[in-house]
């Protein structure tokens, strides 16, 4: 940081050197000017004139000894020349000086806006639409894009100023624990809901702006009876919509599972495709998914896209089964999550080494492991994973 100090100095004083060095030249030349040599004493006698050479006459010889005559002892000391009676008082500067001053001072001036302006967002317009984990914020919405009859995407603008201040340190803390949602409120009931986003980038420094622009993708579905999600689908592209976090859903380090299983069903898939993204691309991560997820129809399964993208990619990695209600099915197995298919799932499971995840709606959970009360707790275990022999702490629901 010193360093970028120095260096914009330097580059400001070069600046005003470069453009004021006429008016320094013209100071010196008038200081050359008024700069007189010294005044000669004032109290010197005036010598005699040489007398002539001595004569033998008589009148020589009478002659008096020479004095000074009266015009002699009463002659004014010397003066200084024209030049020495102008020359100015001690206490004035020769002109020039003042705009010397002058341009030092916007010289270091300038070098402590250029610095600002390099180093610092105190001459940037505030940075808005930026995540925090204490309060609400507005966020703009970028894009909304239909997946399904009753799903869409949403893309909100997540900013972030070119610094990072202990307010974006600790979100990057948050998101580096685990699995993370954000809490997303209805401004005009004052009600909110926690989703899961299924991405989250940020972009190169936009220097002139003095910020990373970025964004954050939500799946959300339309339900007649619920208030948030039909609250975001009539939200507008440009509206803002305010919310708060990352909060911490499921803490996850890499390698702590063996392998991971996933039961999802609808947008419960947001968690798992977020998880599953995460321990991807991490190249220190050899944790290995198995994904068995419901919809209603082919075209109801979100987000297969990039599933099948990973799977493909990664087949050692990650395994996928697809379940629908109905037919007909080309990729998926018509059916729900019950004992035989979830059976299938977490064959070969090891209390010790593994984990089964659970989202989805409450018929699916109450099926499957039994819904999750509201707040922290988990519930207790039920459903099929309980029946096919899984202990509590073997089981997370979100």
């Amino acid at each position: 940081m010193f360093g970028r100090v120095l260096a914009a100095s330097a580059t400001a004083r070069g600046v005003w050197r470069a453009t004021n060095r006429t008016h320094v030249n013209a100071g010196i030349r008038h200081m050359a000017r008024y700069s007189a040599p010294a005044t000669p004493p004032t109290n010197l006698v005036t010598p005699p004139t040489e007398a002539p050479p001595a004569t033998n006459s008589a009148a020589d010889s009478e002659a008096p000894p020479a004095t000074n005559s009266a015009a002699d002892s009463e002659a004014p000391p010397a003066t200084n020349s024209a030049a020495d009676s102008e020359a100015p008082p001690h206490n004035k500067r020769p002109p020039g000086t003042y705009a010397i001053w002058a341009m030092e001072a916007i010289g270091a001036t300038s070098a402590f806006l250029y610095y600002l302006y390099l180093y610092t967002d105190l001459l940037k317009p505030p940075v808005t639409d930026c995540l925090n984990p204490v309060k609400y914020s507005p966020h703009t919405l970028i894009n909304s894009t239909p997946l399904t009859s009753d799903t869409t995407l949403f893309r909100f603008r997540t900013n972030r100023p070119r610094f990072d201040s202990d307010t974006e340190k600790h979100i990057d803390e948050i998101i580096a624990q685990g699995v993370w949602s954000i809490d997303i409120k209805d401004h005009l009931v004052q009600t909110y809901r926690t989703y899961t986003p299924v991405d989250y980038k940020i972009g190169e420094v936009d220097d002139e702006r003095g910020l990373r622009e970025g964004y954050c993708d939500f799946v959300v579905k339309r339900y007649a009876n619920g208030s948030l999600s039909r609250f975001l689908h009539n939200t507008r592209v440009g509206d803002q919509v305010e919310m708060r976090g990352p909060h911490v859903s499921w803490p996850y380090t890499a390698n702590t599972y063996r392998r991971v299983y996933m039961v999802a069903g609808g947008t419960g898939i947001t968690p798992m495709v977020q998880l599953i993204k995460r321990a991807i691309a991490d190249p220190s991560d050899s944790t290995k998914f198995s994904l068995l997820y419901g919809s209603t129809t082919e075209d109801d399964i979100l987000c297969r896209e990039q599933l099948d993208a990973i799977a493909e990619q990664v087949p050692e990695r990650l395994a996928i089964e697809y379940l629908v209600d109905q037919g007909p099915a080309t990729v998926a197995r018509v059916g729900r999550p019950d004992t035989k298919s979830v059976g299938r799932l977490v064959e070969g499971f090891d209390q010790t080494k593994d984990v089964v995840l659970v989202c989805g709606p409450d018929a699916m959970m109450h099926a499957v492991s039994g819904t999750r009360p509201i707040g922290p707790a988990q519930g207790p275990l039920r459903g099929v994973l309980r029946d096919l022999g899984l202990a509590p702490h073997s089981v997370f629901k979100f």
